[in-house]
This record gives C-alpha cells, sequence and structure tokens, in this order.
C-alpha cells in the first residue's frame, strides 16, 4: 500500500505540515530561527488524502498454497538433510493447522498434517504424556520442487498388544498419481484444508481433525487390532480419473519392498486377480532404486506412460482433470 501511494504521489512537491501537523523535530527546528516579517497569513491549505484503493486478496496468499508446475524434471539422487519444518498456524482456533518444509534455498518442498484422534477415523486420542501416539500422518513431499518424486506418505501408528509404540510396527503408505502436472498445493478455506495433487484434483480435509471429508479421497478408520499380523494398511483410497502407485510396508520404506499395485482410474475396492480392473502388479525394484534415497525411476511423465503400456496395458491418461478454484 505504501508503494502504490508513494507512486501515485509522484512528481508532487510534499507540502510541510503546518500547525497541530508539525512534528516535535519539525517544530524545534524552526523555533530556533526566528522568521522575518510576514504578511498576514492566509488559510493554511490542508494537503489533499488519497484514499486507499481496496484490493480482493487473492484466493491463495499463503506461500505454500501456491499452485505451480515442478521447476525441473530430475531430483538429486542423495537426500539433502537441509529442510526446515515450520508450523503454519491458521488465525482461528479451531483450526489445526498444519506444517511445511523449506529447503535452504527457502523454496517449499513440502507440507504434512496429522490425524491425532478423538474422532471416526482414530477413536483414540493422541497424548505424549502416556506413550500414546495414535496419529495418521499425511506428508505431502516434492524434493527439489521436481517432477520425479513428487508423492505421498500415510502413516498409521497404533500400540501392540502391550500398549507400546514401536517404529517397526508402523503401517506405512506410499502414493504417487499421474500426470504429475503440479506440485501438491494446501490452502485453507473456511473450515476445509484443499490439497491440490499432481494430477489437478483436490482432496478436502476437515481443518481441525484432519479427516478426509471431500474430493477424490474416501478413507476408512485406522485400523488399531493390536495384533500387528492382522492390522491393516492406511485405508485412503483414490477415486479419481488419473494413474496412482501404491506400495506398502509395515515398519519400512515401502518403495523398497517387494511389489507396487498400479490401478488407473477408480477400480472397485474388491476387484479380484484376474478381472479386468484396471490395476497391475509389478515388483518395486523396477520402479524405485533400492538404495539411498529410493527416487522414483522415472523422471518424466512419458518414459513411464511406455513403461506401463509394456507392463499393465494402459498408460498416463492424455486428458487431465481441470483444477477447482476453491473459494
Amino acid at each position: 500500500m505504501i508503494a502504490l501511494i508513494g507512486s501515485c504521489r509522484s512528481g508532487t512537491v510534499p507540502q510541510a505540515p503546518t500547525g497541530s501537523e508539525q512534528t516535535p523535530e519539525i517544530a524545534g527546528l524552526e523555533s530556533s530561527h526566528p522568521a522575518p516579517d510576514e504578511p498576514a497569513s492566509e488559510p493554511a491549505i490542508t494537503p489533499a488524502k488519497i484514499p486507499p484503493v481496496a484490493t480482493s486478496p487473492p484466493l491463495r496468499q499463503l506461500p505454500e498454497s501456491l499452485l505451480s508446475t515442478p521447476e525441473k524434471e530430475s531430483v538429486a539422487p542423495a537426500i539433502q538433510y537441509d529442510t526446515i519444518l515450520t508450523k503454519r498456524s491458521v488465525q482461528t482456533a479451531a483450526h489445526s493447522g498444519w506444517q511445511y518444509r523449506n529447503n535452504r534455498q527457502r523454496q517449499l518442498v513440502g507440507f504434512e498434517f496429522s490425524n491425532t484422534g478423538g474422532n471416526r477415523i482414530l477413536p483414540h486420542r493422541r497424548d505424549i504424556s502416556k506413550n500414546q501416539l495414535y496419529t495418521r500422518d499425511f506428508q505431502f513431499r516434492f524434493d527439489d520442487r521436481a517432477r520425479q518424486d513428487v508423492h505421498l506418505s500415510v502413516t498409521d501408528w497404533v500400540a501392540s498388544r502391550d500398549k507400546q509404540f514401536r517404529l517397526s510396527e508402523l503401517m506405512n503408505s506410499v502414493m504417487l498419481f499421474f500426470p504429475r502436472n503440479y506440485l501438491p498445493a494446501v490452502v485453507t478455506v473456511g473450515d476445509r484444508n484443499i490439497v491440490t495433487l499432481p494430477t489437478g484434483e483436490e482432496v478436502e480435509f476437515d481443518a481441525h481433525t484432519h479427516e478426509v471429508s471431500g474430493g477424490v479421497f474416501s478413507e476408512a478408520p485406522v485400523d488399531v487390532n493390536p495384533d500387528k499380523s492382522l492390522r491393516q494398511f492406511p485405508a485412503i483410497r483414490y477415486t479419481g480419473s488419473g494413474v496412482m502407485v501404491r506400495a506398502d510396508a509395515r515398519g519400512s520404506d515401502p518403495r523398497l519392498g517387494n511389489v507396487a499395485i498400479i490401478t488407473t482410474g477408480s477400480p472397485r475396492p474388491d476387484c479380484g486377480q484376474g478381472e479386468a480392473c484396471n490395476r497391475c502388479q509389478v515388483p518395486a525394484k523396477e520402479i524405485w532404486a533400492q538404495n539411498g534415497a529410493a527416487r522414483f525411476r522415472f523422471a518424466h511423465d512419458q518414459d513411464f506412460h511406455n513403461y506401463l503400456l509394456s507392463r499393465c496395458a494402459f498408460g498416463v491418461p492424455t486428458k487431465t482433470p481441470s483444477v477447482v478454484t476453491s473459494r
């Protein structure tokens, strides 16, 4: 606003403040140098005030909510441990906000939030003081702001039979969505957190509890079975029109596992093996590097499209959904 007012008044000669408008510094300076005799004073002219210009704020004005395309194709092969995790608090007491990651160049490279329980998805409530770490965590990552390794990690934290929480029993899932036209973005609108996926499709989360409330995700409760061998992986289902790659693992990185499931569109959840379900299963090592940062092997969508045609008899869709700008 200061810059706008300054530009509007360029070329005019500023008038010195008069009377009560003088600052103490100016008043003291003038009183130490008496003025010569002057004719009868004329009514002071008050400078005209420029009214403020009313502007509408942009729809997505927070840095972490700006929707943009990937800035490069490939990501660095090694993990760069240089990100800073910062809390974004929304200006409403009922909202939980989220956390976002910046690298050393102050670029946004991810954001995350957690459902900490006390709701239909996770009845148990997180309480660190009692060693109760019940959560469902969502982490959207796009290292180096590159297309290659854009993914979502979902983790369910549940206690074992002896009520202890062990990293080896975390239920982990990794999901990738194609085509990768955008870097994920998040914005709070009213009582919703709206996340835009790489496909341009949107997912809505309750801004307070972080339960899935709409869009192209559906969600079922966290499996709190104390028997880890019977516990199910995070019940997050993609219902959009793109391609999804998903891998699951207990207590380890799913990308280093045995298999990955690739689906196109929205196959039935109960689709059986051998049916025309628009899904296929491939070895994880064919699509992720099995050491180091476990990067996705296909930086370009066209290369992954060709791989899908040869392995799954379907490819990355050419028609992509339009981005919905929610208010």
